[in-house]
């Protein structure tokens, strides 16, 4: 077990909040959400996915400042960790920086883009990248750090869950 220390906070010690609402679990299965005919459910997912990525989104956004990053299957070099990096995360976009946040240190910039499928390790506010790459923000319950994790891959009809390889980076909020 990976163990890391942020400003005086362990990142184990963190509370970050469940992607998948318990209120959907509830209300729908994974089974009935492939399966259902039923256009109230459907209805009903499409109006708690929308109020869930809304919350999500008003959480989450602002400027953070990369931590650190884990992977139990990845070697990651010494030259990465010295990289001083950022994301400034708005209502529709989310900007990578290295260095310092201003429009010369910009190395990607990625639409808010919410997936449309759901599973096993997903939930109702996965975002997609460009490159269909899939991730899950969440945040801790003090709203000062945020976890990205990679779970996969957005395909035609459903997700592609990577079951080696996951990778999670943190963040500090610093605005």
């Amino acid at each position: 077990m990976a163990c890391f220390t942020i400003s005086g906070q362990n990142i184990d010690n963190l509370k970050f909040k469940n992607t998948k609402d318990s209120l959907t679990s509830v209300l729908l299965s994974e089974y009935d959400f492939y399966n259902s005919k039923r256009f109230k459910i459907k209805q009903k997912l499409d109006s708690i996915r929308l109020e869930k990525q809304i919350e999500l989104i008003t959480q989450i956004e602002g400027q953070w400042e990369y931590i650190k990053g884990a992977c139990p299957d990845c070697i990651i070099s010494k030259d990465e960790k010295k990289i001083k990096r950022f994301i400034k995360i708005t209502r529709k976009d989310i900007i990578f920086y290295q260095d310092a946040i201003s429009e010369n240190n910009i190395i990607a910039k990625e639409q808010l883009r919410f997936s449309d499928y759901m599973d096993s390790f997903s939930g109702l506010t996965s975002i997609v990248y460009s490159d269909k790459r899939v991730w899950n923000f969440t945040i801790d319950t003090t709203q000062n750090y945020l976890s990205t994790s990679y779970i996969g891959n957005e395909k035609k009809d459903h997700i592609s869950t990577v079951v080696s390889g996951n990778y999670t980076h943190y963040y500090k909020r610093i605005n």
